[in-house]
């Protein structure tokens, strides 16, 4: 198993960009000893394009790189031009997103903070079609559904991530898609809070103001040194990716939010009494718009 392209992908920019800064060779001078462009050099490094592992040899060969090391490295080259069973969803992934899905199909940890909704990853099909209708208000039934399958899919991995979710309360008021959907989705979270591998912590309205208000986020870890953890952002307008120092001020932000909210066990708790609570039926069975969501 050669795992997520999109993680090899990443891997070989990052170990081509240390490579050629080693040498102080600019990605002008580079791109010239090769025979493509300086824009290409910087999409190569920046994990924007899949590099031809011919390319990849004749950069690692110009950067003074030997023997094993070479054989290694484009062969992570011809890994990352592989497809991941995402890109079969290409009519409804929008390219911002699709880099996620390749990072999180291989992601050993995701830590996340949600302020309105329950993450994509512990959604039911109903919940996540009520909401993918309220961000998709025109879209036809049939994109509607490509969209929930696509959701549903990333929830199937023989090798799921440990998942450690810090919600606010609100995503256990808000009865996306009606009472019944929503009662049904609680019980999918109870039962997903008392799987292993799974940490659901609430941040209860009577905690007042805390850090990250309004800001969902994501912190993904991967199981190779080679691949550090990345920071994934949603927007309505796409994404941001964030590496390096901002990885270190998200996990510490999520850090903060774990202190503040209520412990685990109590967590389950305050689930189960949402699912007991009397509801009545006033979401007139839409969802309500928030943000995408991990599409």
């Amino acid at each position: 198993m050669t795992g997520s392209p999109t993680v090899r992908r990443r891997r070989l920019a990052t170990a081509l960009r240390r490579l050629r800064e080693q040498t102080g060779m600019t990605a002008d001078q580079a791109a010239k000893e090769v025979g493509i462009s300086k824009s290409a050099i910087s999409r190569i490094e920046n994990a924007q394009v899949s590099v031809m592992p011919p390319v990849a040899r004749g950069l690692l060969e110009l950067y003074g790189v030997e023997g094993e090391e070479v054989d290694a490295l484009v062969q992570v080259a011809r890994d990352a031009r592989k497809r991941g069973w995402w890109q079969a969803y290409d009519d409804v992934l929008p390219d911002w997103f699709e880099v996620y899905v390749g990072l999180e199909a291989e992601a050993s940890e995701i830590r996340a903070f949600e302020p309105q909704l329950i993450p994509g990853l512990l959604q039911t099909a109903d919940y996540a079609r009520a909401v993918i209708r309220a961000e998709h208000p025109d879209a036809p039934g049939d994109e509607v559904n490509r969209r929930v399958e696509l959701r549903m899919r990333r929830q199937d991995t023989d090798t799921p991530p440990k998942l450690w979710v810090v919600l606010d309360e609100a995503a256990l008021r808000r009865p996306v898609g009606g009472v019944e959907t929503f009662k049904a989705q609680l019980r999918r979270l109870a039962e997903e809070a008392d799987r292993p591998g799974r940490t659901i912590q609430i941040l209860t309205f009577g905690v007042g103001e805390y850090g990250s208000m309004g800001s969902a986020f994501s912190v993904l870890t991967f199981p190779e040194p080679a691949d550090p953890g990345i920071v994934y952002v949603e927007t309505r307008a796409g994404s941001l990716y964030l590496e390096g120092q901002q990885v270190r001020e998200y996990s510490r932000v999520f850090e903060h939010l774990v202190a503040t909210a209520a412990s685990a066990r109590e967590s389950r708790d305050l689930i189960q009494g949402a699912i007991d609570e009397p509801r009545e039926d006033g979401a007139g069975g839409r969802g309500q718009p928030g943000r995408g969501d991990l599409a």
